[in-house]
């Protein structure tokens, strides 16, 4: 612990961390700062796949929306274009790198029968693996074979159990969007004139936790910064969300369930929890 003086701040910590960073004196200072330990964090990590063949499943991410451990995935060297990956990283062989979160970590898998978080390392790449191959098959046939596995990484951000009976522990949860959780997000400049917020967790118009997100906090900071000490800086371009036009009607469509006390249309018991499902 050190003490620094200077003339402006600006708190760049995940929300977990923000408040006992800030302190209780400065909380005490601005009461909407102890908000932020009332916004809510989990787990959104996984394993990073090196592939000995490219595998451009489509264009983007992929949501496995069959998988019980709610994964998402993307094939990466499709969009590093003009970089030579076997030239350039590894042995030679490595062509693709299919990079995979887990969502869900507190469901069992299939294949293990244990949740994510009471695996070991090596049981959640196989569990991982395991639900890829299922829910990647096209017209009854697998998409995705072992053999096309050179290697994998995991998360340095998890600590896997050593102990019968322990859980993994992961030191850099992401922010979960709860709902009504927006009112607790600090602004990019508060009642501390000389302290400003930048993060994933910030109040800025991309409501996500994504690097795009902590992008436009961190300018929304700066801004803010030079706004308020009088600087004749040219501010940081700030690029506003836009909503897509063929998501609208879902959007609308959310307003008008909600309205009536009705569900999402997207709320509904999983496949591997519906009736009937082994």
């Amino acid at each position: 612990m050190r003490e620094i003086e200077a003339d402006w701040f600006v708190c760049a910590v995940p929300a977990e961390a923000a408040v006992r960073t800030l302190g209780p004196e400065v909380c005490e200072l601005d009461e909407d700062l102890t908000d932020i330990d009332r916004l809510e964090t989990d787990w959104m990590t996984g394993v990073q796949f090196f592939l000995c063949e490219r595998t451009p499943l489509v264009h983007g991410h992929v949501i496995h929306v069959d998988s019980p451990w709610a994964l998402t995935s993307i094939a990466q060297a499709q969009f590093w274009s003009g970089i030579d990956i076997p030239a350039r990283y590894g042995d030679g062989t490595v062509r693709d790198c299919l990079s995979v979160d887990v969502s869900a970590w507190d469901v069992p898998g299939p294949l293990t029968g244990k949740t994510a978080r009471a695996c070991t390392r090596e049981e959640v790449v196989r569990e991982v693996w395991h639900q890829l191959e299922g829910s990647l098959r096209r017209d009854g046939r697998g998409l995705l074979s072992r053999d096309l596995v050179h290697s994998y990484f995991t998360d340095p951000a998890i600590r896997w159990p050593t102990e019968p009976g322990a859980l993994a522990h992961n030191t850099e949860p992401l922010l979960i969007s709860t709902a009504g959780s927006r009112r607790w997000r600090p602004k990019p400049a508060g009642k501390v004139a000389n302290l400003f917020q930048a993060g994933d967790h910030v109040d800025v118009d991309l409501n996500l936790a994504t690097m795009e997100a902590a992008d436009q906090s961190a300018k929304a900071a700066v801004n803010a910064l030079l706004a308020t000490a009088g600087s004749t800086a040219a501010p940081c371009v700030v690029r506003g969300w836009e909503q897509s036009a063929e998501l609208a009607r879902l959007h609308r469509l959310d307003d008008e369930l909600y309205a009536a006390g009705l569900p999402n249309a997207f709320d509904r018991p999983a496949p591997w929890q519906r009736p009937g499902r082994e």
